[in-house]
């Protein structure tokens, strides 16, 4: 989990700080010249600020990255205690270790060379650092694992990477920048921006294309392995995720950007139009990159395809079963020699019966968005839901803890499992806390207003990030738990990005307001109808 976080991190950081270069020599400068617009020197000091933060927050990652690491070589969580003799000699004597201290050091001279170097220099030796940054951590990637050919999957990812800080990077510094650029007084250079980002944005995007196919041809080998592996499926909600962002773009492009070029009649109006559109196009892409980071941490299905799903495990999940409701045996201490066939059980009910209660809330939150009495009823009724869904996980998720009392409260930290399924109870028990102030929020916001979407998506980012690899456990039983957990993850992913959308006055419409607790409903059915381990 924290190892895809970071790496989502490091990705977003990179983008940041090599997109603000690439805008600042291709878009920003030549636009001033053309536009004869005076030089705007908040908004190159806010584009300086912004490649320094995004080159410190992903040396930041890198450095996170090292104590992560060195804690799941001894598969706990880094509540456990790092041992910084092992951490170092992670750095220092390993491969791996040695490109992320480079990178680290390379990004940390990135931030200092455009805080304090004077002149347009600097612009350019920022870029080379950011670039070289960039190149270390494709040589740690899945490309630089390939036994034969590695120097075209290499080259083939840098492109990527390239690509995503030529569109994403770029982008983000023309929204940050929204505020010197969104006004009737700057159409004529944000005119000059915008026609020449468009071609700029359409090469890039279709190398990115280009190499994402290429590269999901090489690690999924099959069509097959895009649905029954996790690597596969987080593929498909980055792509899913992409479709929004391109939508957008295709807006501006075709609608947008012929009108800025000859400005007329309501100006403020264009503007607002463009602002949200722009707005859709960063909040997805920045989605789509923190999933590309976490996609960087799964491991593809291989030229076996042993991380894919066996036809008996696709067979049954495409079989419905009703909920587990009874198992033996299930206040045993674990097995060392891995789960037993109780345990199995046991995780199925508490699975199954939490999606019980998740299809009722997406109920509930569906009911809410087509108002009337039920909606009423649904705001009372969602909160008492919650509770007790909150007390399930943390009770009942990990009953070594709260009933066996096998493990400590302490030891329980130091458990990358139980720590997820904690944090997510305690998730829960926010969005209990934030439902009973809500009958006081406005119409409007309800359910919950920001929290909501932002909970989805962090929980959810969560799960496509959550794995139960250990030795104990079996590579087919661990393949099944990471593709379901996948599912769920894009279902919560999905819910929470439309019901952003929508509080965002992104996307309209009676059918966005139904859209995302129809997401919610659907996970809810996965988890009580289709979730099973034993088979």
């Amino acid at each position: 989990m924290e190892h895809s976080a970071l790496h989502a991190l490091l990705l977003c950081g990179l983008t940041v700080a090599l997109g603000g270069v690439l805008a600042f020599w291709w878009l920003i400068r030549p636009a001033l010249r053309a536009s004869g617009f005076p030089a705007c020197q908040p908004l190159l000091l806010g584009m300086e600020r912004l490649v320094g933060f995004g080159a410190l927050t992903a040396a930041f990652a890198t450095a996170c990255d090292f104590f992560v690491q060195g804690a799941e070589i001894e598969n706990q969580t880094i509540f456990g205690g790092v041992d910084l003799s092992l951490v170092w000699r992670f750095a220092t004597t390993t491969t791996v270790g040695q490109l992320n201290l480079t990178r680290g050091l390379l990004l940390l001279l990135t931030a200092a060379v455009i805080r304090f170097l004077p002149g347009l220099w600097k612009w350019s030796i920022t870029g080379l650092l950011a670039a070289a940054a960039l190149v270390t951590s494709a040589l740690v990637s899945h490309a630089a694992a390939q036994p034969e050919g590695r120097a075209v999957y290499l080259l083939c990812q840098i492109a990527h990477l390239t690509a995503v800080a030529a569109w994403m990077g770029v982008l983000l510094h023309i929204f940050f920048a929204r505020r010197h650029l969104l006004t009737p007084i700057a159409v004529p250079l944000l005119a000059q921006i915008v026609r020449r980002f468009s071609p700029f944005a359409l090469a890039a995007t279709s190398l990115l294309a280009l190499t994402g196919i290429f590269t999901a041809w090489r690690f999924l080998q099959s069509t097959g392995a895009l649905f029954t592996s996790a690597y596969g499926l987080t593929l498909l909600v980055k792509l899913t995720m992409l479709a929004p962002a391109v939508a957008a773009g295709f807006v501006n492009f075709r609608s947008i950007r012929p009108a800025l070029l000859v400005p007329s009649g309501n100006v403020r109006s264009l503007l607002q139009r463009f602002g949200r559109m722009l707005e859709l196009e960063v909040t997805a892409g920045v989605l789509v990159i923190t999933v590309a980071g976490i996609l960087g941490s799964v491991s593809p299905p291989g030229d076996d395809g042993v991380l894919c799903l066996s036809q008996n495990q696709t067979r049954a999940l495409l079989t419905p079963h009703w909920p587990t409701s009874h198992v033996e045996n299930w206040l045993q201490p674990d097995d060392p020699r891995g789960p037993t066939l109780d345990d199995l059980h046991y995780s199925e009910f508490t699975h199954n019966w939490s999606g019980i209660i998740v299809t009722f809330l997406g109920l509930g939150w569906l009911a809410l968005a087509w108002g009337g009495r039920p909606a009423v009823w649904a705001g009372y009724i969602n909160p008492f839901l919650l509770l007790p869904f909150g007390i399930f996980i943390t009770v009942l998720a990990n009953p070594e803890v709260w009933i066996i009392h096998s493990v400590s409260r302490w030891e329980a930290l130091t458990n990358p499992q139980i720590l997820e399924h904690q944090i997510g109870a305690a998730l829960v028990f926010v969005l209990t806390w934030l439902s009973w102030r809500d009958l006081r929020n406005p119409a409007a916001t309800r359910p919950l207003g920001y929290p909501l979407p932002i909970i989805m998506i962090a929980g959810s980012l969560l799960l496509l990030g959550h794995a139960h690899s250990t030795p104990a456990v079996s590579d087919a039983l661990t393949n099944l738990i990471n593709v379901q957990h996948a599912v769920l993850g894009a279902c919560g992913l999905f819910a929470g990005t439309v019901r952003w959308f929508v509080l965002r006055d992104l996307i309209r419409g009676r059918w966005a307001d139904a859209l995302w607790p129809s997401w919610i409903v659907a996970l809810g059915l996965f988890m009580a109808f289709i979730y099973r381990e034993a088979i």
